[in-house]
C-alpha cells in the first residue's frame, strides 16, 4: 500500500515538474537554459506519453484492490494513489473508478 501511494506520488510530482518546465521553456527560454545549466537532471525528466498511458494502466487495478483491503492503512494507500493518479490524467483515470464505484454500490455486490 505505502510502495503503491509513495509511486504514484512521485510521477504526479514528476509530472507537474514537467509541465512547469513546460511553460518556463516556452515563455522565458533564457530562464529555462539558466535552470538547465545550474540542474543538468531537468533535461532529461520529461516521460513519454505511451509510458504515461501504460503506467496509468498498470496501477489503475493494483488502487481498485488496494481499496477492498482489510488493512485500513492499505485502504488509505490506495485511495491516496487513486487521487495522484486522477490528477496527473483525469480522463483516464475517472471513467473507469466511476463504473468501478458504481458497481460496488449495486445490490448484488453485498453479501
Amino acid at each position: 500500500g505505502a510502495f503503491l501511494h509513495y509511486l504514484s506520488y512521485e510521477v504526479s510530482h514528476r509530472m507537474g515538474i514537467m509541465a512547469g518546465l513546460n511553460v518556463l521553456k516556452s515563455s522565458h527560454p533564457n530562464s529555462y537554459k539558466q535552470l538547465c545549466n545550474d540542474e543538468p537532471y531537468l533535461s532529461c525528466i520529461e516521460l513519454p506519453g505511451h509510458e504515461i498511458v501504460a503506467f496509468l494502466d498498470t496501477l489503475l487495478p493494483l488502487c481498485q484492490q488496494a481499496l477492498y483491503s482489510k488493512n485500513g492503512s492499505v485502504s488509505h494507500a490506495g485511495e491516496t494513489a487513486l487521487l495522484y493518479l486522477a490528477q496527473v490524467d483525469p480522463v483516464r483515470v475517472a471513467p473507469p473508478m466511476i463504473d468501478f464505484g458504481l458497481r460496488a454500490l449495486d445490490i448484488s455486490s453485498v453479501n
